[in-house]
Parts: structure tokens; C-alpha cells; sequence
């Protein structure tokens, strides 16, 4: 367990950040070499999961996107990239660069069981449940981390292609800052959150694997401290467990749940098309407000997200 109160800018809430923080103008000579890379595309076309940044000239983008990952472990833990042209370029285009830039940061790895490495944040008209992951739905997603339940990556990144008709609006929160607070607040439930809990799997393991994974949301390895938390798939993980969650479970889980909602621990912000979001996952959360979305297919909320781990398999459980 950690013992010691989180320093530093990855520790925030939302009166010590400022946009210049997390905001990040793609420059000019990136665009340049982005326009050149596309240019050379298609005359010389690759299928985007095996574009690999060393076979162009990106010197700009290298340093840019060098500079993003240095944001995301040093810094406050996510940053936006603002922005691609929805205009200049179509979507598989945009997918091409997304996966270019992805990789400047770390490796792109599986991020889910038959070893899909880009994944479509789409509504599909289904309803969340214990065999629907939530991002397949348009209802509201509270604060989480990603991929709880197996082994989540060190970082990922959703880009978004186009925006709903009304809501789905992001945010983020610390979790070393909920860490802080739960040390002041409530020190005994703290240590309840380093001890393991059920978490649901989704069916996303191969056959006669248990469809519940066993772990704690908080662990300190001595030398980094992280979080993996999703309540939703905690209490679904109990209940596929055939399990009873304790009471001081739970009130651990409710209390740092109610710490992650509240308004002074967290920003929102919008997504515009062609911008990109990346999270260092484990030092932050973030959350999706329910939208409604366009009849249209083509104009419906379209995002595409990425895991990126350089250590371990590119295999889903790593």
C-alpha cells in the first residue's frame, strides 16, 4: 500500500489545471508532414495495422508526439490533440494517422479477445448489461478505467471522427488526487481497496476460463502506484462469481465512486471531430455523458479507440 500523500501535476483537481495542461495544437509542421504521409498513401496504399512510423519522414510528428507521452507520465495524465481536418481527410485516412501517431507513443495492442486492435466506439442500440459493455450504447458511462478485468493497457486514446446531435460529453479525474482524498477521508476504506475484488470479464477469454477476474482497484508496486475501477463491472463480477460482496467493500467502491463525481475532483470538456484524446490509464478516469444521436449512419457519434502497452505480449491478456 501507499502510504504517503500523491505530489506533483498528475495529482490535480479542477482548480489547479489549466487548459495548457491538457490542450495540445497539433503545429504546423506536423500538418505537413501528416498531409505528405497521406499523400504517399494513396498512391501507396498499406492496410492501416501494419503502418509503421519509421517507413516515413515524421520527424515533427516524432518530437510532437513525443512530447504527448511525456504529458501523459509526467504531466496530468491525458491530453487532447486538436485537431485533424474531418474535410482533408475521409475516416479511413484519419484511422491511418490516428494508428501512426498511437504508435509514436507506445506499441498498439489487442484489446479484446479475437486480438482487435482499432475498436469502434459506436452506438449499436443495445442496452448496457452484464453481457453489454456499456461503450456499445449511447447511455451514460460514470467514471472508469479501461479494461479492469484482464490486463489494462498502460495508455489508450480515442479519436474522435464525429460528434452525436446532443450529449456524450467527456471528462476526466485523478485518480491519485481520489487516492489523497481517500487517505484523509476514509483511511480504513483505503485499505479495503487494496485488497482484490470480482470484476466481470464480458465473455473476453478463451473457453473454460473463468468469467470473473480477481483484483484490487488500488496497487503500489514500490515504485508506481495505479488504479483499475469500474463498479458496474465489480458488482456484475460478484454476481457471476455466485459471490457476496462485502459491506466494507462495497462502502469502499460507493465512497471513492462519490469522490470521482464530485464537481471539484473533475473537468468536462468537449470532443469536436478530428480531435483526439489520450489517457495515461491507471493515473486517471474518465467518463461519457448519455447522447442522443442522427438517424443518419454516416453522421452518428463515431470514436475509435486504441490500447498502447510496450511491455509484455501484443496478445489481449499480455
Amino acid at each position: 500500500m501507499f502510504d504517503d500523500w500523491v505530489r506533483g501535476k498528475q495529482a490535480w483537481k479542477r482548480a489547479t489545471l489549466s487548459k495548457l495542461d491538457y490542450f495540445m495544437p497539433i503545429p504546423s509542421g506536423v500538418h505537413e508532414e501528416i498531409s505528405a504521409f497521406v499523400k504517399t498513401l494513396r498512391t501507396n496504399p498499406m492496410e492501416t495495422i501494419v503502418l509503421t512510423p519509421a517507413d516515413y519522414p515524421l520527424r515533427r510528428t516524432t518530437a510532437f508526439m513525443k512530447k504527448v507521452r511525456q504529458r501523459l507520465d509526467r504531466g496530468v495524465g491525458f491530453a487532447v490533440l486538436d485537431r485533424l481536418s474531418i474535410k482533408k481527410f475521409d475516416k479511413s485516412e484519419l484511422k491511418a494517422i490516428y494508428w501512426i501517431l498511437s504508435s509514436l507513443i507506445a506499441r498498439p495492442v489487442a484489446q479484446s479477445f479475437d486480438g482487435t486492435l482499432l475498436y469502434d466506439v459506436i452506438d449499436t442500440g443495445k442496452k448496457k448489461g452484464p453481457k453489454v459493455r456499456a461503450d456499445l450504447t449511447s447511455a451514460e458511462l460514470d467514471f472508469h478505467t479501461d479494461y479492469s478485468y484482464n490486463r489494462p493497457p498502460r495508455y489508450f486514446g480515442l479519436q474522435t471522427l464525429r460528434t452525436a446531435k446532443r450529449g456524450g460529453r467527456s471528462g476526466a479525474v485523478s485518480l491519485m488526487t481520489t487516492h489523497n482524498e481517500m487517505r484523509k477521508r476514509y483511511p480504513d476504506l483505503l485499505k479495503r481497496l487494496y485488497q482484490p475484488f470480482w470484476i466481470n470479464r464480458y465473455n473476453e477469454h478463451a473457453p473454460g476460463e473463468p468469467r470473473a477476474s480477481f483484483h484490487s482497484i488500488y496497487a503500489y508496486d514500490g515504485n508506481e502506484l495505479w488504479a483499475r475501477f469500474n463498479p458496474r463491472n465489480i458488482y456484475a463480477g460478484y454476481d457471476i462469481a455466485g459471490q457476496e460482496l462485502d459491506s466494507e467493500g462495497r462502502e469502499a467502491i460507493e465512497a471513492l465512486h462519490s469522490i470521482l463525481a464530485e464537481p471539484p475532483m473533475h473537468i468536462n470538456f468537449d470532443l469536436a471531430a478530428g480531435q483526439t484524446v489520450y489517457f495515461r490509464n491507471g493515473c486517471c478516469a474518465h467518463r461519457r455523458t448519455a447522447y442522443e444521436d442522427y438517424d443518419d449512419l454516416d453522421r452518428r457519434r463515431h470514436m475509435i479507440r486504441i490500447f498502447l502497452r510496450d511491455d509484455g505480449a501484443r496478445t489481449y491478456n499480455g
